[in-house]
């Protein structure tokens, strides 16, 4: 057995900190919850603020924290690559996808497949989306947060990893079942300024440790390119080809059309409020390079050989933050799984019950419906703390979720895509696409865990990444044929008369400019970004 990592001060923070946030997420959703609205959707009354931070922090977790900066560990920061593709995709969400959900009245993010597709499109992508959030995103936060806390007090065996499981996800789902959407997004706000607080501070001691930048930018990878550039080879399973590809392909569905993002979007008490938020989380995408894969390759540096990869950031937390702060960063840490899980829980509960139970239950009074939504939240929470130690079989949770991710997302990308920028997409395509899509990517799912099968595959398509983005191109083309057969059309018009009356009529002279010069405040900062971290920067090799 390991010995204890942290110190009783460190323990008692962490410890206090989960009660806090239990306590005040209670608080938060106080006020009586009379109907599924309000449960799932916090009245619509969110300003961005609190949709900015509550995206974020459903974002990025300790999946993020654990995973990527193992992944960092070994590929360098390319591995927060996904942090700037994730700051594109949810300005993409800002500017051309808010205004047709919020002008639709969307309570889910499936229900746009009914309004432009057809009853079986919006039951089938809400019924993919629901798994993707069992098995991707709750199951794998509460792997990561029981990774982080057996490491921490040096426990070892299965049980002890079990029961760490198992407190994660009766913590998160307190406050979920009882407060609903409410309660979650004022919860996030605190766990965004923890997270971003604790960051900083390991991000700051850790360069520290290592001798400053001047110390750490000289770090090379065995074939001689810098840990500090974004841009790995084409053929890198995290290079820039696939980054570009797959990687915005998978962006897009993760942060566009993934209900855990959307439902927050949907929250919103005005179009100004849901863009200002997406645009909040972009932002806050951008720092988390620093604060979550730049520690990651200072621990490379800091802290070589370790077992597994993703023990590399609460290794750095315990080894190299003093007492009293690193108990304040593991809370922050550890809180910030609460937000994952109970993202998911509003989701999925969310998705469960307007999309399928509601279809064929019409007439069921909304106490009924409330009832039967924290129904569904404890079955999935049981669900996926059986799910979660099976995540352990993956080389890395961050592995393990790229490729889940990469490979069902790309007929859902090519179903909203095409239902929004055309009129041509037919529900007999997207039915045709969807069906298509899915089982492509479940035998590559399949095929790609079978090392025998990976060796005899061409280079470019050993990459997750890379297979996603050609089941995109499968995707697309299946949409293209099956659509030009004809068949009825009916949602094409009402998307794109929308669409366009939305753009122009959904913000006030003061808000359109506000969001303007916020969205030209992103990209300038997320271009000196990439420059930065790019071969003509501080990535050049040697």
């Amino acid at each position: 057995m390991n010995a204890l990592r942290i110190t009783p001060l460190d323990g008692v923070i962490v410890a206090a900190y989960f009660f806090l946030t239990i306590a005040l997420g209670l608080w938060f959703g106080r006020k009586k919850i009379s109907s599924a609205e309000a449960l799932f959707l916090a009245d619509r009354e969110a300003t961005w603020p609190v949709i900015g931070a509550s995206m974020f922090s459903a974002n990025i977790s300790s999946q993020q924290f654990v995973g990527q900066a193992g992944l960092a560990y070994t590929i360098g920061i390319a591995a927060g690559g996904f942090q700037l593709v994730g700051a594109l995709c949810f300005t993409l969400l800002a500017v051309f996808f808010v205004d047709v959900y919020l002008s639709l009245k969307l309570r889910t993010a499936p229900e746009f497949f009914e309004r432009r597709y057809s009853p079986g499109a919006r039951m089938f992508v809400a019924a993919l989306n629901i798994v993707m959030i069992l098995c991707a995103n709750i199951a794998s936060a509460l792997y990561a947060g029981a990774t982080v806390l057996t490491d921490l007090l040096g426990w070892g065996t299965a049980l002890q990893f079990n029961l760490a499981v198992g407190a994660i996800a009766v913590a998160a789902g307190t406050y979920t079942i009882f407060g609903g959407l409410r309660s979650v997004l004022w919860t996030d706000l605190l766990q965004s300024s923890l997270l971003i607080v604790g960051g900083a501070i390991t991000f700051g001691l850790s360069l520290s440790a290592a001798g400053g930048w001047a110390a750490v930018l000289p770090t090379y990878g065995a074939a001689g390119n810098s840990l500090w550039s974004l841009f790995q080879p084409w053929d890198h399973a995290f290079g820039w080809l696939p980054m570009i590809t797959g990687g915005l392909v998978l962006g897009v569905y993760g942060h566009c059309t993934d209900h855990d993002y959307v439902q927050r979007a949907l929250a919103a008490r005005s179009v100004f409020h849901s863009k200002m938020g997406a645009l909040f989380a972009a932002f806050l995408k951008v720092l988390a390079l620093f604060i979550i894969a730049a520690p990651g390759v200072i621990a490379a540096k800091l802290l070589p050989g370790l077992a597994h990869p993703d023990q590399a950031y609460a290794r750095l937390v315990s080894s190299y933050v003093p007492p009293g702060l690193a108990g304040l960063v593991l809370a922050g840490l550890l809180a910030a799984i609460l937000g994952t899980v109970a993202a998911g829980l509003s989701a999925s509960a969310s998705m469960v019950s307007y999309d399928f139970v509601l279809r064929f239950a019409p007439k069921l009074s909304e106490q009924t419906r409330v009832r039967l939504g924290r129904g569904v939240m404890i079955g999935v929470l049981a669900l996926c703390v059986v799910l979660a130690p099976g995540i352990k079989g993956f080389k890395g949770v961050f592995g393990y979720l790229v490729q889940l991710w990469s490979l069902l997302a790309p007929p859902v990308f090519v179903c909203v895509v095409a239902g929004i920028f055309t009129r041509r997409a037919t529900p007999r395509g997207a039915v045709a696409t969807l069906t298509v899509g899915t089982v492509l990517g479940a035998i590559t799912f399949w095929a790609l865990g079978r090392p025998e099968i990976v060796a005899q595959l061409p280079r470019y398509l050993r990459s997750a990444l890379n297979c996603g983005f050609v089941i995109m191109l499968g995707c697309a083309a299946t949409m293209a044929l099956v659509s030009r057969s004809g068949g009825a059309n009916p949602g094409a018009n009402e998307v794109a008369d929308l669409t366009a009356a939305a753009s122009g009529n959904s913000m006030t002279p003061d808000e359109r400019r506000t969001y303007r010069l916020t969205l030209a405040a992103l990209g300038i900062l997320w271009l000196a970004v990439v420059v930065t971290f790019s071969p003509w920067g501080v990535g050049h090799g040697r």
